[in-house]
């Protein structure tokens, strides 16, 4: 695909990736970190660092036409080192595949399959990723355009049903003094807008050098989810308040239960929420389980078979199971943070740096 075709794909592709666990989780944490009913400013901070971080890897990844960052890492910075920061993205990619499948298990028992083995939810998740991800990138793609009106339906809908629910008095007040406490929950959003550094490896299907489109891509796609963050953190907070949020570990879930129309004929909301969500982590982690396939076999120069398709399957499912419980799960998103640092922020920098000093020596 050049780069003169359509960028809609592409949008729908990184909308598709960003949207998972954070739409259910992230109004909990941020309440803990912030505890302000305009809280959704933090979003919006984190919205923004994150946009400028993608136009930080796109300084890199343009240099490197039709290359992902597999391809261009070791010849950036050495085969060795550059083979080194291939397993860390992959790594990386893993252990976010892993933490998002083990929170939609506990979700999808908790609300959905209370009788359901933990493993039976993730097992058919994980062979449902394989079997797509061995179909190759652009009926990945083509995927993701099918299911992508499902998601934005089920989320205007949630949205027009819960408006009514809204007490104002727990959105106010909207100016508040304490802006070292919204710039502290910058860094608990920040995270739930991973899904745009899958452009490194975007870059190997689409070229990607044009500032314009690239930035428009950028923008619309983490500006979109920005926009749907903040409107569903102005819901939770109207509807549940911040005080409720502390403790409620999915918020989102919880305020699509509070919807109530008598004599409609379907009576649990959260079950129209969950399944359009399901989708989205499905999708995400199709991405990301694509993006570790990819970069194993390009990193060990194999083909894209089965087995490897299966060792790395089997590789996100153990881990998945690890941690015993939900609460040993979400201290487990420590490490995945600390991974992402590492993939968003510190191989782009080095390769974009290394890259700019030899081509100023040659």
């Amino acid at each position: 695909m050049n780069e003169n075709q359509s960028s809609l794909p592409m949008i729908i592709f990184l909308i598709s990736t960003i949207i998972g666990v954070g739409i259910v989780t992230l109004p909990r944490e941020t309440a803990v970190v912030v505890g302000q009913p305009n809280m959704w400013i933090s979003v919006i901070f984190g919205a923004s660092v994150a946009f400028l971080n993608a136009l930080l890897i796109f300084m890199l990844i343009k240099r490197y036409p039709n290359q992902t960052l597999f391809d261009f890492a070791p010849h950036v910075i050495g085969k060795w080192i550059g083979k080194l920061f291939n397993l860390i993205f992959v790594t990386y990619a893993i252990f976010i595949s892993a933490f998002v499948i083990r929170t939609m298990s506990e979700i999808v028992n908790y609300y959905l399959l209370d009788r359901t083995p933990k493993f039976v939810v993730l097992i058919v998740l994980i062979l449902s990723c394989m079997y797509l991800v061995s179909c190759g990138l652009s009926n990945i793609v083509m995927f993701f355009q099918l299911y992508f009106p499902i998601i934005l339906a089920m989320f205007f809908l949630l949205t027009i049903l819960s408006i009514k629910s809204i007490e104002p008095t727990n959105l106010r007040p909207i100016f508040v003094n304490d802006g070292y406490s919204l710039l502290k929950g910058t860094h608990t959003t920040f995270f739930s807008f991973v899904g745009y550094e899958l452009i490194m490896v975007l870059s190997g299907y689409q070229k990607l050098t044009k500032w314009g489109s690239v930035t428009k891509i950028l923008g619309i796609s983490i500006g979109s989810v920005c926009m749907i963050y903040v409107l569903f953190f102005i819901l939770n907070i109207g509807i549940l308040s911040i005080g409720e949020l502390k403790v409620i570990t999915f918020p989102t879930i919880e305020m699509a239960k509070t919807i109530e129309y008598q004599g409609f004929f379907f009576e649990r909301f959260e079950l129209l929420f969950l399944f359009g969500w399901i989708i989205t982590i499905f999708t995400t982690l199709t991405a990301y389980y694509y993006s570790a396939l990819l970069g194993i076999c390009k990193t060990f120069n194999c083909q894209r078979n089965i087995f490897v398709n299966i060792i790395v399957g089997m590789t996100i499912l153990s881990l998945s199971l690890y941690p015993s419980g939900i609460t040993e799960l979400f201290s487990t998103a420590t490490y995945t943070n600390n991974l992402s640092y590492a993939a968003l922020i510190v191989i782009p920098l080095i390769l974009l740096v290394v890259s700019v000093t030899k081509e100023r020596f040659q």
